[in-house]
């Protein structure tokens, strides 16, 4: 399978993604998701670019701004503020977690042919973009902690958005930039929730809500 510019952009983020199942400090996990996302915000440039698409340059500027720069800050203020800042996993430990993300990875690259829509090009970043979505499964379901369960969930969203960037025929911009503002004001509800549970129960480790009976 030949590799292109913007299929190696996308195995960079989805190789970063499988770094970050091996890691337990949250704060390092926050920059490789700032990173992963800068990774996707560059693919869109180069498509803007090759295509002469100013709704794609656009668009690359909006993720960056809010999903690689905002999103991250965010985060970061809230594990400060939480007091937060390792995550050792549960069921899943960290030397594990990353074999695991690395069989992953190679699910996506060799079933890539079989992911990608015929005639859209740049066939690796649709497994690239499908091993995302399972790392950021592996992330939410492995993590104890619930901010750690956050950036699984962006990174999946990272896959979604990087398979339907690639894979698909471009939707409107308003639509795509919409869909990145339902992001940032769902991570945001979520720390706020976060903080309400951190405040009444003083830990955000979910494994301790099996604890609770009705």
């Amino acid at each position: 399978m030949n590799l292109s510019q913007i299929d190696l952009l996308a195995s960079g983020a989805a190789i970063l993604a499988v770094w970050a199942c091996g890691v337990s400090r949250i704060k390092v996990q926050i920059r490789l998701l700032a990173l992963q996302t800068a990774f996707l915000a560059a693919i869109c440039l180069l498509l803007g670019l090759h295509e002469g698409s100013k709704q794609l340059l656009v668009l690359s500027a909006v993720v960056l701004l809010v999903k690689a720069v905002g999103i991250p800050v965010f985060l970061q203020w809230s594990a400060r503020h939480m007091g937060v800042e390792r995550d050792r996993g549960i069921g899943v430990n960290l030397t594990p977690g990353l074999i695991i993300g690395f069989c992953l990875l190679a699910v996506g690259y060799f079933m890539a042919p079989q992911f990608a829509v015929p005639g859209m090009g740049n066939s690796g970043s649709a497994g690239m973009g499908f091993a995302l979505m399972l790392l950021g499964m592996l992330q939410m379901t492995s993590r104890r902690l619930a901010l750690s369960q956050v950036i699984g969930f962006l990174t999946m969203e990272n896959g979604i958005f990087l398979y339907s960037l690639t894979q698909t025929k471009h939707m409107p911009i308003l639509l795509e930039m919409g869909s990145v503002f339902e992001v940032l004001i769902a991570v945001m509800i979520a720390g706020m929730v976060l903080f309400r549970i951190n405040r009444s129960f003083e830990h955000i480790d979910v494994t301790d809500m099996q604890e609770l009976r009705h």
